[in-house]
């Protein structure tokens, strides 16, 4: 199994530079898009022999936009969310991710959103450009843990996501996914086959709520994934 996983981490890393250093500059913005969509993601779980099982696509209204928030387990969970609406989600992603060598590129050309939680300024600049992306009808995927959760246990929610929903009044669609720690650990690279699934919870809408008083989103948030994670 070493022999394989050693096999799959080069194949990983060969695909994602094939694809940001090699296909993607020829493409524009849409099709860069098209390209994270329908090859890049894809190919992820096909070098993990990975199959994504995706429930309750029902509770997402296809003439919509949403905020979508999901745990967070797995490097693969991006990929995940790509493969499981099919749409190009706006990641909120840490200011560091914009110099990474093997997504830096791509990532900026997608016109990802980047928080520096160092400076209060840019963050708040950057929750700003999240809101102007929504408003022109674009989908965003905020992680609300903040960052991946080493013990496998949901952690504490940050209240800037749920902000930013009231702000720009856009519904929330809550995602629980599950097993994606297991097709691609955090600590190490024991890849193993397996079935990620992706479960959309109902749409929860953001009217009448103050940004300053986020609570009962976040509870409703957090208890849809926790009880999804700990039901898969």
């Amino acid at each position: 199994m070493i022999i394989i996983n050693i096999i799959q981490m080069i194949l990983l890393s060969l695909w994602t530079i094939f694809i940001v250093y090699i296909l993607t500059p020829f493409f524009n913005y849409k099709g860069a898009w098209w390209i994270t969509v329908n090859l890049w993601a894809p190919g992820i779980a096909y070098i993990l022999l990975t199959r994504i099982e995706v429930k309750g696509i029902e509770n997402i209204d296809q003439k919509k936009h949403y905020i979508f928030m999901s745990n967070h387990a797995s490097y693969f969970d991006i990929a995940c969310l790509f493969i499981a609406t099919k749409r190009n989600l706006h990641f909120l992603a840490k200011y560091e991710l914009s110099r990474n060598f093997f997504t830096g590129y791509m990532l900026r050309k997608l016109q990802i959103i980047f928080i520096d939680r160092t400076n209060s300024q840019r963050s708040a600049a950057s929750l700003l450009k999240a809101v102007e992306h929504i408003q022109k009808g674009k989908n965003v995927a905020i992680f609300p843990e903040g960052t991946r959760t080493r013990t496998g246990k949901l952690g504490v929610f940050r209240k800037g996501g749920f902000k930013l929903a009231v702000q720009s009044n856009t519904p929330i669609i809550p995602v629980s996914i599950t097993n994606s720690a297991k097709a691609w650990p955090i600590h190490h690279f024991g890849f193993r086959p397996t079935t990620v699934t992706v479960t959309f919870g109902p749409e929860i809408q953001v009217t009448g709520i103050d940004e300053n008083d986020t609570k009962e989103l976040i509870d409703s948030v957090y208890t849809f994934i926790s009880n999804n994670t700990q039901n898969s």
